[in-house]
């Protein structure tokens, strides 16, 4: 798989990062999925020492501001995280709503379905505004009105919004961005 330029932010550390569900279909609100998602991402922070500086689960997709103390060490950690919780909410689609299982089926070598599009995106963080930009569009993001999963950004429990608004730790463990930048 081509790192299409990611060697050259190997000496970055704060990554605004997205993956999508498999031709974006809403697949994370499914059985026990979002909590995998917060417990594969733990250890996924922990395994790469990382630091997660924000978060939103959405229902099919999830965008996570990450700090990595080497910036290479992004690309195994999306890799594993992203193998991994495939794997487990497939299970749990498979469990709660095995019709959908049909929509995943993508053949391919070993591969039999995918949770996952391929790949992932980053933008390199490099000011505390532009990281600040993210974490409120992150914070907004179910409060949009095509989503509407909650009436306030701290209200919505998957998002690191209650973290920053009322300095609760909730799914995911968290670091708070000024500590980083």
């Amino acid at each position: 798989m081509g790192l299409r330029n990611r060697q050259s932010y190997k000496d970055k550390h704060i990554f605004f990062i997205t993956t999508t569900c498999y031709k974006r279909q809403h697949l994370l609100t499914i059985g026990n999925s979002m909590q995998i998602l917060a417990e594969s991402l733990n250890f996924c922070l922990n395994k790469y020492h990382a630091s997660s500086l924000g978060y939103v689960f959405m229902p099919n997709h999830i965008h996570l501001i990450l700090y990595f103390s080497k910036g290479s060490k992004r690309i195994g950690f999306m890799r594993d995280f992203k193998k991994f919780t495939s794997t487990k909410i497939r299970q749990e689609i498979e469990a709660h709503q095995p019709e959908k299982l049909a929509n995943l089926v993508y053949q391919k070598d070993n591969q039999i379905f995918k949770l996952w599009q391929d790949r992932f995106d980053e933008l390199y963080l490099a000011s505390r505004e532009l990281l600040v930009i993210k974490l409120n569009y992150i914070h907004t993001n179910p409060l949009q009105d095509h989503w509407n999963l909650a009436k306030w950004p701290e209200n919505y429990f998957y998002s690191s919004a209650m973290f920053y608004e009322q300095g609760v730790q909730n799914a995911v463990i968290l670091n708070h961005y000024m500590d980083f930048t």
